[in-house]
This record gives C-alpha cells, structure tokens and sequence, in this order.
C-alpha cells in the first residue's frame, strides 16, 4: 500500500490541474459569451478571458495554456455572437497573455518594449485586416468606411495606451496570484 501512495497522488494532482484547466476554460467561455450581451464589454471580455489562461500556464504548464487558448478561440468563433469580440480575443488579448511570458525573456528593456509594441499593432492589424477583408462582418465595414483615416489613427494610438495599461496591469495581476492565490491553490492541487 505505500508504494501507491506516491502514484495516487501524482494521479491526483495530474486530474486536479486538469480539472482546474478546465474550470478556467469554461469561465473564460462564459464570459466571452457574456461580453456579447454587454456593448462595451466588446474588448473586456477578450481580455479577461485571455486573463483566466495565466493560472493554466503556471499550474498545468505553457503547452497545455496554448492547448487551451485554441480550444478557447475555436469556441469564441463558432459561438460567440459577437464576432469582433472573438477576433479579437483569438488575435489580441487571448494569447498576449502567454506570449508576454516570452516576450519578457528579451533582455533590454527598450527592445522589449519595441517587439511588444510592434507585435501589437501588428496583431490589430491583422485581426482588422481579417474582420473588415477576409471575413467582412458588415456591421464593422460600415463603421470603418464612415470614420475619417485620421480617427482611426487616433483610435490606433489610444489602442496602444490601453495596451501598455493592460500590459502593466497584467504584471501585477500574476504577481498578486504568484504570492497570494498560488500557495492557496497548491494545497488543492
């Protein structure tokens, strides 16, 4: 009997961060679904969700996070009704998240700082660039063909105010769960 002790509780915290995995993805769902409801929860939700993948890459590991953001980004695009939403928690906000966890590898602050936001705007390209071409969600064209190029530079630069605000604000947000959820969670797990 004590030689399946180690076993069974190795099954047991290996079903446990599965679980937790899990539980996270289902409220990331949920409040993906739930930022349709609301209209300024357009890119809250987003966000959030991609918020919900850190505890999953610090307990479960980077590879099952990735796992879980795709699975994530499938269901936002096949149920979410708001569509430039999900685009943008599958280009954006979903991913930045674990991407940051690279990102921060990069020894110079400055360069950091220059891939981050050169890798943003890209990425608000790209997820533009998908929802106004590729997969025109007519609703967004109209909105985008009223508005002056010089207001949508200007929503460019706020965009990226925001970013670097989520970005430091995603710093503290894994320090708060590294020091005070994560010793609380490891019991369980």
């Amino acid at each position: 009997m004590l030689q399946l002790r180690p076993v069974l509780t190795m099954r047991r915290r290996k079903s446990g961060r599965i679980a937790l995995c899990g539980v996270l993805c289902a409220l990331a769902m949920t409040l993906m679904l739930g930022g349709s409801v609301l209209p300024f929860a357009t890119f809250c939700a987003p966000a959030m969700g991609g918020i919900l993948l850190v505890p999953i890459a610090m307990e479960c590991g980077m590879r099952l996070a990735w796992v879980s953001y795709a699975a994530l980004s499938i269901l936002s695009v096949l149920f979410v009704p708001d569509k430039e939403s999900a685009f943008i928690f599958v280009f954006l906000l979903g991913h930045y998240p674990l991407l940051k966890a690279y990102l921060q590898r990069i020894p110079w602050r400055w360069l950091r700082a220059v891939v981050k936001t050169v890798v943003f705007n890209g990425l608000v390209l790209a997820c533009y660039g998908v929802v106004l071409y590729i997969l025109p969600i007519q609703a967004i064209v109209q909105e985008f063909a009223h508005t002056a190029p010089l207001a949508l530079a200007g929503l460019l630069a706020l965009a990226n105010v925001c970013f670097w605000v989520y970005d430091a604000a995603l710093n503290n947000l894994i320090r708060a769960y590294a020091l005070r959820m994560r010793p609380l969670l490891r019991r369980f797990l």
